[in-house]
Order: structure tokens, then sequence, then C-alpha cells
């Protein structure tokens, strides 16, 4: 009997790759699986960090390895679970952000260290798995113990696999390997593979939409033109930079509101004890801080004297640097706080965004009123509940129904594999042809709306 055949869509995202394995005859996706990028304890926590560690041909080594040791896990865990072999895997997608899908080609990084911040444009992707060694990493024994839980779309056969019929003896991974084409500068792949998704390049009506991630990539358009841009919010949204923040993981707290002067919250895990908190719970928590007037429109925590609400009692002046504090866990062993340093990195990064998005909904010629759709997209911006959307403004235009979509780049990846050749082939080269990136860097423009977006309206 033939072996089936599958193909791979892979997210190669900054924080996070996610997977996914499709069965060729029915397109179907029958497991989806995500882990922490190994990149990330060692090479930083954004895109600029991961850059800074990849100027040359061995230093990108390194990023490159660790990119195919995740991706490795990530495949190996479908070979694994389902009896499949490597060889079985004959097509992958890939998508990642323009420093992401460098690395994992064994490009240097450099051109994105300094002005234009654009790489070569002779750089031609591998189109096989073979090309590049990502190959020596499937099918061997040793996983790391790095995969998030995730569900599984199928049952898996018990006893599939022992030290006699390990898959690694079943052929090497030998697939046909697509990147999505980097459109400019610091807009990606990933950027491409959303609009892909989205169908931007047949719409009639433009649409929008945000990928949160460190860098938040964003475009607007329809069949006529696609603009897009990247805004460098740094790694706030996922946690990084915040002194109690951390990935969305363990016991990071996930969902929080303060209501009557107490903090009820809840933990990816449901402990009851919480680590830190997360993404998703920062959004939380700075619309409840704002709502019952503890920051006010310039981010000052406000001292308790001057706080109306009961909820004065989660805050706490430091005498020591003289700056206020919020109280949001605390037991004998665990003290979880928000600080005026933190409010400060969250308003960074939402004034990048809101004032990228200013700019290219000017570029556009649309007005914040106009009717069209609006996509948010990534892990994080999953989360963001629709009644918090316009209180921490994030955005410039406010009332509008917000559509999420978990992981628009791997649904991308996805719907390029279960796409007939010819038509996929014909819509890649339709965005890029009419897609103009408006890059922000050294944009007096930017710099401007940037300062006065600072503030909360």
């Amino acid at each position: 009997m033939p072996s089936k055949k599958y193909s791979a869509a892979i997210d190669l995202g900054t924080t996070t790759i996610a997977a996914a394995l499709i069965d060729k005859k029915t397109n179907k996706v029958i497991m989806e699986k995500s882990s922490t990028n190994l990149q990330y304890p060692d090479f930083g926590l954004d895109s600029v960090k991961r850059i800074q560690n990849g100027l040359d041909k061995q230093s990108v080594k390194k990023l490159q390895e660790k990119a195919f040791l995740t991706i490795g896990n990530l495949l190996n865990y479908f070979i694994k679970e389902l009896c499949i072999a490597p060889a079985d895997i004959t097509e992958i997608a890939l998508a990642g952000n323009t420093a992401m899908e460098l690395a994992f080609s064994g490009e240097p990084l450099s051109a994105l260290a300094k002005p234009p911040y654009r790489p070569s444009s002779d750089i031609a992707f591998p189109k096989k798995t073979s090309e590049i060694g990502l190959s020596l990493y499937i099918g061997t024994e040793n996983l790391t113990a790095d995969l998030n839980p995730a569900d599984a779309a199928v049952n898996i056969p018990s006893g599939c696999f022992s030290k006699n019929n390990h898959s690694k003896s079943k052929g090497t991974l030998n697939s046909d390997l697509f990147i999505f084409p980097i459109l400019d500068g610091f807009v990606g792949g990933d950027t491409v593979s959303s609009i892909y998704y989205l169908d931007l390049i047949n719409r009639d009506t433009p649409a929008f939409i945000a990928d949160f991630g460190t860098n938040v990539e964003i475009a607007i358009g329809n069949k006529n033109k696609i603009f897009t841009t990247s805004a460098p919010a740094g790694p706030a949204f996922e946690g990084g930079n915040i002194k109690n923040g951390m990935l969305a993981q363990g016991s990071a707290i996930s969902s929080i509101e303060l209501k009557n002067g107490l903090f009820n919250f809840e933990t990816i895990n449901s402990s009851k004890i919480p680590e830190g908190i997360c993404g998703s719970g920062i959004i939380d928590l700075i619309a409840s801080l704002l709502r019952e007037k503890i920051i006010d429109k310039n981010g000052r925590i406000m001292p308790q004297e001057l706080i109306d609400s009961e909820s004065y009692s989660v805050v706490n002046s430091n005498a020591d640097n003289a700056q206020n504090e919020v109280i949001i866990y605390r037991n004998s062993k665990t003290d979880i706080r928000f600080y005026q340093d933190d409010v400060r990195q969250f308003q960074f990064a939402k004034s990048a965004v809101k004032s990228a998005v200013e700019i290219l909904l000017n570029k556009y010629k649309i007005d914040i009123n106009d009717d069209f759709d609006v996509y948010i997209s990534g892990s994080f911006g999953n989360y963001i509940k629709n009644e918090n959307i316009d209180i921490i403004d994030i955005f410039p235009f406010k009332n509008k129904k917000i559509n999420y979509i978990f992981d628009s780049s791997l649904e991308g990846c996805k719907k390029y594999l279960i796409t007939e050749h010819s038509v996929r082939k014909r819509d890649i080269s339709k965005i890029t042809a009419v897609s103009k990136n408006f890059p922000l860097s050294g944009s007096k423009l930017f710099e401007k709306l940037f300062i006065k977006n600072l503030l909360w309206e």
C-alpha cells in the first residue's frame, strides 16, 4: 500500500512557531502544534535583538540552527504521533517576518541593521529543504520539552512507535519548500501570507489587518492597491520588557478585571496563584486601570488620595523611587505588581501601532469613519476583548466590528498548500505587484504622531 502524502504549514514567529499537517489527498488539516521559538532564550525577545545576533554568516547560522531545531520538534511530533515517515511530508509552506525568513535561509541580517533597512533584492530563497539542512533535524529520536500542549485533530494509534519501527528508517525529508516573499524592509512573508489568506487581492472593498507580534504588521487594501507597514511595537504585547510579564503559558494571568477594589483574574492553566502576566492580561489590566481612573491620560499611576473609587486600595506608593505601583496579587511567597515603567512600555507599544495605522490610512486615502472590514491576528491579538479595543486607544478608528483570526500567517500557509498551483502562483504574484510599503524608520511624521499618541484620549 502506498504511503499517504502530507504537506506542512509553518508560521515562523519571533516568539512562537506554529505548524499544521495537512493530508494532501483530502486537503484537511489533521494536526496542529506550536512551540516557543528556541531562538528566544539565547538571542533576545524581539526582531531587533535577533538582527544584532545574526549580522554575518557565522552568527546567523546559530539562529538558523535554533529555528531548525524548533521546526524539527514540531514535525517530529507529527511523525511520531501519526506513524508517518519524514519522506511522506512532500511540501512545506513557511512564512515569517523578514528577519526570521532570512535567518531560516542562512542569510546574514546586516542589511536590516542599517538604513535603508532592506534585504538585498537578489536573495533567492531555497526551494527544497535539502538545500539548507533542515532534513537533518527531522526523524530523530530526541525531542526537546518545549512543545506547548495543543489539541490534536486525530485519534492517535497506540503503540505505533517502538525502537524497531522508528520513522527515521523510512526515508528522509526532501520536501518542496515555499517561503512567502518579502515585500519590503520589515514587511515580510508573514504579511504576504495574511494578505493572501484574507484574499485582499480579489476584494472589491478594502479590508484592514493588524498582525500582533513583537512587530505589528499592518495592511489595508483590495484588488486595486494594498498598502503595508510595520510598527516597531517591541515585546510589551507579549509580556516582554514588563517586570512581571511573561509568555502566554503556565500560570500567566491571561484575563483580569478590577471591580470594587479587587482583581479577578484567570490564568492559562487555571492556577489560583499566578507567576506573572502575559499580553492579553496586560491589555485587560490597562483597560481596567483606565476605566477606574487609576491611570490618567498621560499614563501616570495616580496616588491613592486622587482616586475616587474603591480601587484606590490596589495602588501602593513606593517611597524609594517616588513612583506608584499597582498590586495585582500578593501572598507570603508571590508578589505580582504593575509598575509605572510597565505602563510606559505599553504606551510606547500602543502609540507605535496607532501612529502607524494613522499614516497608512492617510496614505491609502481612506477615512477612519469609512466602511472597511477590520481583522486582528496573532495569539495575543486574538485575545483582546472587544470592549477593551477602544479604551486602550490602539487604533485611530472606534466602534468598528473586530474580526479575530488566531494566526493569519499560518492560515495563509495552509491555504497555499490546498490551492491549485496556478491559482496560488497567480495570486501571490498579484499581491507583490500591487503592494506598496511605507517604512516608518526616519519618518518625521511618525515621530510627531508617536509623541501625540502616547496620551490616552
